[in-house]
């Protein structure tokens, strides 16, 4: 027995030391395409991770407000933290509970919001803003105007606004420290931070729409079960943000999926048409070894054999690569690093394995049909 073993192991040294080149040409081709395979893996894995913080930038994905049956128009800051709360705070890239009312300006009465200032750049990040202002949670006396209310009424950076609310009869005096171009509704009002807000409409601790910054998927299906535990409030992903970002994933993930597949067929068909030829090279030793007593079962199993050999040697090789590939595609698309994932290691090397046996399986049809004595002759 353990001579049949040395002898296995010598042919099959033998077969890679006569053949080298195609045998390397095989390896090669296993190589790239487990390194691709990997890399692409790899960069799966990470890409809800990595698209999630990409999309941030479009600011807010889901939306807090009273429930529709409550008859209450406010909830309090801490009903909203135990909303946040529900999420994984690596995922919460940021929140803001937002305050509105309408505030008498001279004989203006203009929209009013009372904000955490120092949210803006996580829940608004696409804001253009002119000046300097203070990103201070607890500032007062500050406010922001909107790119279409500082165009209209001439407020500038340094302009007073006595702002006074008609319901509550509150007056609060706060400067202009910055103006924002949004291109959208915010153009119209001005911001202030949430506790001046909450003084001015006398709404202390309270506010009437929370605004979340949430990396990940299935935001809908927590949206609804936050909105289970806490049935006085409503928080719903708003559609024309978390809507953009699950058809984006798809379509990515759907282009790794058929990449996947073109460079598996590439591959196979690459090492196949190499173990063809060597098959066809070596039919003479193939027919002495009939000759001489070898069966199928034994001729098969030295070719799958190869195969294996080609398979385990390319799959490492080709984790090695592909890691490095998936690092040069994490810096230049989403300017990080692309985290190593274990998973990747035993599914890749199933696939390089795979590739070579099935890639043998055409060849091994040729190995069978040898026929010895025609070949010998050299017909």
């Amino acid at each position: 027995m353990m001579n049949k073993s040395r002898m296995f192991y010598r042919m099959l040294g033998s077969s890679f030391r006569q053949r080298r080149s195609r045998m390397l040409i095989a390896l090669f081709a296993i190589v790239v395409g487990t390194a691709v395979i990997s890399g692409l893996l790899n960069v799966y894995y990470d890409i809800n991770i990595k698209m999630g913080k990409e999309f941030r930038s479009y600011g807010a994905n889901l939306i807090l407000t009273p429930g529709t049956e409550s008859r209450q128009k406010v909830f309090s800051l801490s009903t909203a933290q135990a909303v946040v709360e529900q999420f994984p705070q690596k995922s919460v890239v940021g929140y803001t509970p937002n305050l509105y009312g309408l505030a008498q300006i001279h004989s203006q009465r203009l929209v009013i919001v009372g904000t955490w200032l120092d949210q803006i750049p996580n829940i608004t990040p696409y804001w253009e803003v002119t000046g300097e202002y203070s990103a201070d949670r607890n500032a007062t006396g500050i406010a922001l105007v909107g790119k279409a209310v500082s165009k209209k009424l001439g407020y500038k950076a340094g302009t007073v606004l006595p702002l006074k609310d008609e319901i509550s009869g509150n007056e609060l005096n706060v400067t202009v420290e910055a103006v924002i171009n949004s291109g959208g509704t915010e153009d119209n009002q001005i911001f202030i931070s949430l506790g001046d807000a909450q003084k001015l409409f006398a709404q202390e601790s309270s506010a009437n729409a929370a605004y979340l910054s949430v990396a990940g998927e299935g935001l809908e299906k927590a949206a609804s079960a936050i909105n289970m535990q806490f049935p006085d409030m409503e928080l719903h992903p708003i559609k024309q943000i978390s809507g953009s970002e699950a058809s984006l994933l798809d379509k990515i993930r759907s282009l790794v999926y058929i990449v996947v597949v073109i460079i598996l067929l590439s591959t196979l068909l690459c090492v196949a048409t190499t173990m063809m030829t060597m098959v066809m090279e070596r039919r003479q030793e193939i027919a002495l070894k009939k000759v001489l007593g070898a069966g199928n079962r034994a001729l098969s199993l030295e070719f799958l054999s190869e195969a294996a050999v080609l398979g385990l040697i390319g799959s490492v090789a080709g984790l090695c690569c592909g890691y490095l590939l998936a690092q040069v595609i994490g810096h230049s698309v989403f300017q990080s690093s692309i985290s190593f994932r274990a998973a990747v290691i035993p599914l890749v090397v199933f696939v390089s394995l795979a590739v070579a046996g099935l890639a043998s399986m055409i060849p091994l049809r040729s190995v069978i049909g040898v026929e010895p004595a025609v070949v010998l002759k050299g017909e």
